[in-house]
């Protein structure tokens, strides 16, 4: 009898080769379930779940007896409770490799379209119906004489930094599982926190969200930012305080914001204060 395999996501997970490789071997089922309790109903017999955005919890665990493997077709396992799979005896992986080229490309574009003020020039035409060129005033600076301040220092920020280092920008990362050495090979200066909200022109994070990195870019990190830089995240929502994001936009902590991420993508994207500045520009976890 053929175990089980129930995979979620299929807009990030492609149904045509998960049944290629798996489909021979396994009893392969297809879900839309979201949702913790949509889980529990759709998964129940689950003998093993490939997943991308649903929650994995203690919950969810404890109503799949039979359950022997989780997967994460993605690089977060953010949304599976890793102490809990830990508790109960239950491997966990994920896919590090997934979309590194195009988070890199994205957070790029981001940080390209934020200094040349694409969007502002953009709305100039489209909605003031202006071609005002320098006239706006907008603050704008040569990236070879700019500074790029790396939060973790994985597959993807090192892609970025390739990509940026060829624009001629100077880079520097913090990550604490990262040596000076090994930063020094790919040409990036290994440093704290402090000397990152000191020297960084711009900011972009990219560690992964977990008890440690909880609203890690907080309001005391915020405030430490001396040159007002434009801040960037494609990481995960749930790294930054997203309060303390807000009013540092309100009071030119930092300049300008680029996000694809939110804390909560389940909720109307309406609702969420970063929507009403006009110094964020945000895309729907798109990168």
């Amino acid at each position: 009898m053929k175990k089980i395999v129930y995979v979620t996501d299929t807009n990030l997970i492609r149904k045509d080769i998960a049944e290629r490789i798996l489909a021979e071997k396994f009893d392969l089922r297809f879900t839309d379930a979201v949702t913790e309790d949509e889980l529990i109903e759709k998964c129940g017999d689950a003998n093993a779940i490939i997943i991308g955005l649903p929650d994995v919890t203690a919950k969810v665990m404890d109503a799949m007896p039979n359950l022997e493997y989780i997967s994460s077709a993605i690089i977060g396992f953010n949304t599976t409770d890793i102490d809990a799979a830990k508790e109960r005896g239950i491997p966990v992986s994920n896919n590090p490799k997934y979309c590194t080229n195009e988070v890199a490309d994205h957070t790029c574009a981001l940080i390209l379209t934020l200094s040349r003020r694409i969007i502002e020039y953009n709305n100039e035409i489209h909605i003031d119906k202006q071609y005002a060129s320098m006239a706006a005033g907008y603050p704008i600076h040569r990236l070879c004489t700019q500074t790029l301040g790396l939060f973790g220092f994985g597959a993807i920020s090192k892609s970025v930094a390739k990509r940026m280092q060829a624009f001629g920008m100077k880079v520097i990362a913090y990550d604490p599982y990262v040596t000076k050495e090994k930063g020094a090979e790919l040409g990036v200066e290994i440093v704290d926190i402090p000397e990152i909200c000191k020297r960084a022109d711009i900011i972009s994070l990219h560690m992964p969200h977990m008890k440690s990195t909880d609203k890690m870019i907080n309001k005391a990190v915020f405030d430490a930012m001396e040159k007002k830089p434009i801040f960037v995240n494609c990481a995960r929502g749930g790294v930054v305080d997203e309060d303390a994001l807000v009013e540092a936009v309100k009071e030119g902590k930092i300049s300008l914001a680029g996000l694809d991420v939110v804390t909560n993508e389940r909720v109307p994207i309406g609702d969420n204060p970063l929507t009403q500045q006009k110094n964020i520009v945000m895309t729907p976890h798109a990168a």
